[in-house]
């Protein structure tokens, strides 16, 4: 069971080397929040406001600022936590920064989270880049997400052994499955999707596998049974899905979008079965 805490902390606008951009300071905090459950030792972390996009956010520090390169990005939501190691550039004597690119958990692009990391004063200042500059406390979505459950499904072409595959079909159930043949999730979801396929006719759903690393498909269907017609991406297609993989989308007969999940599960082929029970 997931316990969450509420962490409240003060924050200060404060003014850095651009007079004309505000910054939010973000106080250290010993040890870890909670939410974190790993056993690290020797650790600082600050909060980060996301305005609600998600439950929370931290910056940790493993070494308790004694070097900016053990710095990590906490992103907490409703399912369990992300982190990224956080690569900071030198600004200054012991000052340095970092631009970080974030998608909520609805995959729209938010705005650029800047951050200042002073080791001198072993402090950290943040500011969310919006378009209203006066609005640099939190972030605000600056592209929806074009694979949004509800929204028309956009036409793509991808290449196959057979030629070129479209999702341009009509009357049909489509369901994709976006992998790479290194992601080890995708392996374990393989036997579940391969007994998926079987269960309905060709003519009524349709299941696509399209793979990220080209390169490596062929050996690596000589080693394991993929059911999926086989297509493979390109940087269009990388673009559209993103690289988190494995991600399923189910499209219905009229082009709409009904199912999109990115991650790895064992049952998958049991959530995207019923998805299709109830629209076939």
């Amino acid at each position: 069971m997931r316990i969450t805490i509420l962490i409240v902390f003060v924050s200060t606008v404060i003014f850095c080397q651009n007079q004309s951009e505000k910054y939010v300071a973000a106080p250290f905090e010993k040890g870890l929040p909670t939410e974190i459950p790993f056993k690290w030792q020797s650790t600082l972390y600050s909060s980060i406001n996301t305005g609600g996009y998600f439950k929370s956010m931290f910056v940790v520090s493993r070494d308790s600022l004694k070097t900016s390169q053990q710095c990590f990005l906490f992103t907490i939501n409703e399912n369990g936590f992300s982190t990224n190691a956080i690569s900071f550039e030198r600004n200054g004597e012991n000052i340095f920064k970092a631009t970080i690119a974030l998608s909520n958990q609805d995959d729209d692009k938010l705005s650029q989270l800047n951050l200042v990391l002073n080791l001198n004063k072993s402090s950290l200042e943040y500011r969310w880049e919006n378009k209203d500059e006066n609005k640099y406390d939190v972030p605000t979505v600056i592209e929806e997400y074009e694979l949004k459950i509800g929204k028309l499904f956009p036409s793509i072409s991808v290449e196959t052994a057979k030629g070129k595959w479209s999702s341009d079909q009509e009357n049909k159930i489509i369901v994709i499955n976006w992998w790479a043949t290194s992601c080890l999730p995708c392996v374990e979801e393989m036997p579940g999707l391969n007994e998926l396929v079987n269960k309905y006719p060709k003519d009524k759903v349709e299941f696509i596998a399209i793979v990220w690393d080209k390169e490596n498909h062929s050996k690596f269907l000589s080693k394991h049974q993929f059911n999926y017609e086989q297509g493979y991406g390109n940087k269009d297609i990388s673009q559209l899905f993103g690289e988190t993989f494995p991600r399923h989308i189910i499209v219905n007969k009229n082009g709409v979008i009904l199912f999109n999940k990115h991650g790895g599960s064992k049952d998958i082929d049991l959530e995207l079965e019923k998805v299709i029970n109830k629209y076939l």
